[in-house]
């Protein structure tokens, strides 16, 4: 069996991006039960990025049903990773602002 050769994460990027997308929710919902997203813009950051999320997956499916369409893969992981970076920088402002 031949090894395939190429870098194929766009069924990573699918699952994952909605994976973080729901973390994102659930970190808003947190926020929200313990009454600290009135005195933060986290909350909102976190829902501009489950956004992000949302959108790396449907561009991560549209590579998969495009047969591996290389340049929506790469988008898909750009975006992916923007995501991840918003994520980070939330998780900062969680740590350093809220607490």
């Amino acid at each position: 069996m031949p090894k395939k050769i190429g870098n194929d994460i766009a069924h990573h990027i699918f699952s994952v991006s909605a994976t973080m997308a729901g973390v994102c929710l659930t970190v808003i919902t947190l926020f929200r039960v313990m009454d600290r997203g009135a005195t933060t813009l986290v909350d909102e950051i976190l829902a501009i990025n489950a956004f992000i999320f949302i959108i790396s997956c449907f561009v991560s499916y549209l590579s998969l049903r495009d047969n591996n369409n290389k340049m929506l893969e790469l988008i898909a992981d750009g975006i992916f990773f923007i995501g991840m970076l918003i994520m980070a920088i939330a998780g900062l402002l969680i740590v350093f602002v809220v607490y």
